[in-house]
């Protein structure tokens, strides 16, 4: 059915979905090729990855006709300048872009299909967890966890630690790294000039935050031992094992805290890329302060899940300049941050609101995305 095949470890559901919707489209007599795509950015850059199997962009988008792909993962940018140029170079070609980031590409023949993969991966597993049992903590009741490093978590972690936020909340940050973000400069405006790839909103970077970096830099890891990067490898590498990582090492964290920063994968002005990490914290029943793209609450919300915008104020969520969206998304919550008799009396009166966002999550969500996913599909096809 696929020309191309990179599958991810327990994607078993999600792939079986796109076969029985290509069979049907098949059927129906709509006439294709497709790829099934787990590694979007890596299959297409890195010749030693996902055993060696390579995709050419020229091969499979197909020169003439319609080409389907199924991408549960994020795509560089230089991948998606390489896709409309071979669209552009080929005039006749046709691409549905079935991709976990909202609208990644703007070209009148590629059709975009939002689904959110990490999300709807272990569904099957996510739904055996019960409500997490809280103590909340009167000293330290939020959490931001941070293993791989970007540049929009150093840059939210150094907010945190100079507005001396920390001292409520449990910060867990990495500062080195064998990746290109690890803060290597020695001042925050040269990070995010460096690494985050921003020029003229240097000139938006707080004092605090400049303050927080100097003294984030000075050591290796910000955290207790607890939960470090070697727990989350016992998992197994590359096997995409969430639900593990939830029940044997988050769970243990969440127990006494009431709210989260989320530190999703992508930001800057980059599309809406939602993962596992949200959903950790739905299932933990934290409240949620998103650090991630533009829109990201939007879109959640009308997903279904509800973002408790009568505590928490996601006005940052409307933010395009990435370094104001930071600063915003801490400051305007600073009450829910500084204060953990506050946050956690608000936590205790909405907590049938986040028991309901947690069965959201296991149980609804799942169907409900697939379900619009396959209208939207069916319905471009015989469009076009």
């Amino acid at each position: 059915m696929f020309l191309t095949e990179v599958r991810r470890h327990n994607d078993e559901e999600l792939h079986a979905w796109a076969i029985s919707l290509l069979t049907d489209l098949k059927n129906a007599g709509d006439r294709f090729t497709a790829h099934y795509i787990g590694y979007g950015q890596w299959t297409f850059s890195d010749e030693n990855l996902i055993k060696n199997k390579i995709i050419k962009l020229k091969t499979i988008i197909s020169k003439t006709g319609k080409t389907i792909i199924f991408c549960l993962d994020f795509t560089l940018a230089d991948n998606k300048k390489e896709i409309i140029q071979i669209m552009e170079e080929n005039k006749d070609a046709e691409l549905l872009w079935i991709g976990a980031e909202k609208d990644p590409f703007d070209h009148p023949r590629i059709n975009c299909v939002f689904w959110p993969a990490d999300m709807l991966l272990q569904n099957k597993e996510y739904r055996k967890f019960d409500n997490v049992e809280k103590d909340p903590s009167k000293q330290r009741h939020w959490i931001s966890t941070s293993l791989g490093i970007r540049p929009h978590r150093i840059y939210v972690a150094s907010l945190l630690k100079g507005l001396g936020l920390d001292k409520t909340g449990d910060l867990r940050i990495k500062t080195v790294s064998d990746n290109d973000y690890a803060p290597d400069n020695e001042t925050l405006p040269l990070y995010v000039k460096d690494k985050f790839k921003l020029t003229h909103e240097i000139n938006d970077i707080s004092n605090e935050s400049a303050k927080g970096y100097e003294e984030l830099i000075q050591r290796k890891w910000w955290g207790s031992s607890l939960f470090l990067y070697s727990s989350y490898d016992a998992l197994g590498k590359n096997q995409n094992n969430n639900a593990a990582n939830f029940a044997r090492n988050l769970i243990h964290l969440y127990k006494d805290k009431t709210l989260e920063v989320v530190n999703e994968t992508r930001h800057g002005h980059d599309p809406i890329f939602v993962t596992e990490k949200f959903l950790n914290a739905v299932v933990g029943l934290n409240f949620i302060v998103m650090n991630g793209p533009a829109g990201t609450v939007r879109l959640l919300e009308d997903l279904g899940w509800n973002s408790c915008r009568h505590v928490i104020n996601h006005d940052y969520d409307d933010i395009e300049n990435p370094i104001v969206r930071c600063e915003k998304a801490i400051r305007l919550n600073s009450k829910l941050f500084d204060d953990p008799n506050y946050c956690n009396d608000a936590w205790q009166d909405n907590i049938e609101t986040l028991k309901n966002n947690s069965k959201w999550a296991r149980d609804h969500l799942y169907n409900k995305i697939l379900k619009a996913c396959e209208l939207q599909i069916k319905t471009r096809i015989n469009n076009r």
